[in-house]
C-alpha cells in the first residue's frame, strides 16, 4: 500500500461520520464511547429478558399475543396458520346475527352502493379500519347497483379468494354468509336492529341531508338500521367528503364512541321497524367508507397507500381465474392455458362518463384510438426495453376491454388488430350463461392479466387494474387522459 493510500485511510478513519456531526448525534455519541458500551449493553440485555419473560408467561394474555388468531387453542393456529372463520364466530350462520359473534371478540362491517370497483375500494377501507382498530372485518356482498337491482347481489368470496387473502394479510376475515343466515331461509321475522354510522350524513346536504347512504344491502342482509352521524372532527380538512381513518378507528374504542354519541344523536331507521339505537360497540359498522383514506385525499396511487396495500393482497378466487383463462383460450385459439399469449391490457371509459364532458361533443371529449395507440406503443417499447428478448422480440398482443356500446368503434378496434371478447349475444352471451354480474367482473380479471396495461385517466376500474398490473404482473402501465381535443398531448 502507497504511502498516500495509507495517509488516506487514516484520515477517513479519524473523520467523524455525518450523522455524528449533527449536535444531538455528538451527544448520543459521548453516551455510547467505548467506556459505555458495557453497562449499556448489560442493561439492554436484562430489558429484553424481562420484557421477554411477561409475554412468554402462563399469565399473559395469548390474545393479546395472537391478536389475529383468536383461537381457543392459540399454538393450534400458530402450527397451521389457518384462519378458517370457524376460529371467528361461534358456529354454523344463525337467524340473529349477534347469536354468532364470539363475546370474546369485536367486528367491524360497512355497506356501499357505488359500482363494482368503488364498492371494492369501500370494502378495502373496511379491512383498513379492522386493522387499526383491531377488529375482524364482516364483508358484504357487491351491490347490483350499476347492472341493475333485478340481479342478486354477489357475495364477496364468490369473486376474492378470501382465505388466502386473509392469510397474506395475516388476519381473519369473515363474510355476512358466514355470520348470518340468508333471510330467504329464515321464518318469521327477518331484520335485526342494528346501531351504526354515518359517513354520508356528514358532508352530503342534497335530498338524503342528514340521513344515511342509501343502499339494498342491509335490506337482503335482513338488517333495520339506526345511524348515528360521525363526529365533524372525522372531516379531512383537504376536501369536503374526505374523512380520515384515524378519525373514524376512534370510534371503535369507547372513549371515541362515547364522545361520538355525545356529540350526535342516533337517527330513526328507515326499514320496517322504526328503531332508534346507538352504534353498536362489538359490530362497529358505518354506511359508506368510499371517501376514508389515511394521509391525504385519493392517496391509492401513493407507493405508502395503507389501502393498496391491503387491496394488492386481494386476489381473484380460483373459479373467476379458471373462468377467465377459458375465455381468453377462445380468444386466442389455444387448447392449454400455458399458451395464452402475453398481451397489453387495456380499459377504455364511456358510458357514464359521457356526462363529464359536458358541452365538448362527445367525439372531442373521449380519446381516439390513435392517441390510446399511442400510449399502448409505449407500453411496448417499455417492456422490450426491459426485457429484451419479451415474446421473442415481437409486439405484444392487445386485448381491450370497455363499456363502449357502438359498433363502429368497435370495427375501428378489430381494424388495428387488438382483440376484445365480445360479451354479447353474437359473441360469448356471456350475461345470458351466468348473469350480468360476469361481463364486468370478467373484464376486470382480464386486465389485471396484462404483461402491461392502458387504462382511462379517472377511472377507479382503470386504477386498480393499473396498480394490479404493476405489483402482480410487474408490468408497463400508462393512462390515456381526455376530456377536450389534445387532452393527452405529450
Amino acid at each position: 500500500m502507497s504511502q498516500t493510500q495509507t495517509l488516506y485511510l487514516q484520515h477517513e478513519r479519524m473523520k467523524p461520520h455525518p450523522l455524528q456531526q449533527l449536535p444531538t448525534t455528538r451527544i448520543l455519541a459521548r453516551w455510547v464511547s467505548p467506556r459505555r458500551q458495557i453497562p449499556l449493553l448489560l442493561v439492554s440485555l436484562l430489558g429484553i429478558f424481562i420484557i421477554a419473560g411477561i409475554y412468554y408467561s402462563p399469565q399473559f394474555d395469548f390474545d393479546v399475543r395472537l391478536r389475529w388468531r383468536p383461537d381457543t387453542k392459540p399454538e393450534t393456529l400458530l402450527a397451521t396458520g389457518s384462519y378458517d372463520v370457524s376460529h371467528s364466530v361461534l358456529g354454523h350462520p344463525t337467524a340473529n346475527f349477534k347469536d354468532n359473534l364470539r363475546p370474546d371478540l369485536k367486528y367491524i362491517t360497512g355497506f356501499a352502493a357505488a359500482g363494482y370497483t368503488n364498492d371494492f375500494m369501500t370494502y378495502v377501507n373496511i379491512v383498513l379500519l379492522a386493522q387499526f382498530t383491531r377488529r375482524i372485518p364482516i364483508i358484504p356482498p357487491f351491490s347490483p347497483s350499476h347492472i341493475g337491482y333485478d340481479e342478486e347481489s354477489i357475495p364477496f368470496g364468490d369473486v376474492f379468494d378470501v382465505l388466502r387473502m386473509a392469510e397474506e394479510l395475516k388476519m381473519p376475515v369473515l363474510e355476512w354468509r358466514d355470520v348470518k343466515k340468508d333471510i330467504e331461509t329464515v321464518a318469521g321475522p327477518q331484520s335485526d336492529k342494528l346501531g351504526c354510522w354515518t359517513c354520508w350524513a356528514q358532508f352530503d346536504d342534497g335530498p338524503r341531508a342528514g340521513k344515511a347512504r342509501e343502499n339494498r344491502l342491509e335490506g337482503r342482509l335482513g338488517l333495520d338500521i339506526s345511524y348515528t352521524k360521525v363526529p365533524a372532527s372525522a372531516k379531512m380538512p383537504q376536501g369536503n367528503v374526505d374523512l380520515s381513518a384515524w378519525e373514524l378507528a376512534k370510534l371503535g374504542f369507547h372513549p371515541g364512541w362515547l364522545a361520538g354519541t355525545q356529540e350526535n344523536q342516533p337517527i330513526d331507521s328507515e326499514g320496517p321497524l322504526k328503531h332508534r339505537m346507538p352504534p353498536d360497540e362489538q359490530l362497529l359498522c358505518f354506511d359508506f367508507l368510499y371517501y376514508v383514506h389515511v394521509i391525504r385525499p385519493w392517496e391509492w396511487d401513493e407507493e405508502y397507500s395503507p389501502a393498496w396495500h391491503i387491496a394488492s393482497k386481494m386476489h381473484f378466487a380460483p373459479r373467476m381465474v379458471q373462468m377467465a383463462n377459458g375465455y381468453l383460450m377462445r380468444l386466442f385459439d389455444v387448447q392449454r392455458e400455458a399458451d395464452i399469449p402475453l398481451f397489453i391490457s387495456i380499459h377504455v371509459r364511456h358510458g357514464d362518463f359521457k356526462g363529464a364532458c359536458g358541452t365538448v361533443p362527445v367525439n372531442d371529449c373521449f380519446a381516439p384510438l390513435a392517441v390510446i395507440s399511442r400510449r399502448v406503443q409505449e407500453v411496448q417499447d417499455e417492456l422490450a426495453s426491459a426485457h429484451p428478448g419479451l415474446n421473442n422480440g415481437l409486439p405484444l398482443k392487445v386485448l381491450l376491454t370497455s363499456d363502449e356500446q357502438g359498433e363502429a368503434w368497435w370495427n375501428d378496434v378489430r381494424n388495428l388488430g387488438w382483440y376484445f371478447i365480445d360479451h354479447g349475444p353474437r359473441g360469448e352471451d356471456t350475461a345470458a350463461k351466468h348473469g350480468k354480474w360476469y361481463p364486468p367482473l370478467l373484464d376486470s380479471v382480464f386486465q389485471s392479466m396484462g404483461t402491461g396495461f392502458v387504462g382511462t385517466d379517472r377511472s377507479t376500474m382503470s386504477q386498480i387494474a393499473r396498480r394490479r398490473v404493476q405489483d402482480w404482473q410487474g408490468g408497463a402501465v400508462r393512462d390515456f387522459r381526455w376530456g377536450y381535443p389534445g387532452a393527452d398531448d405529450h
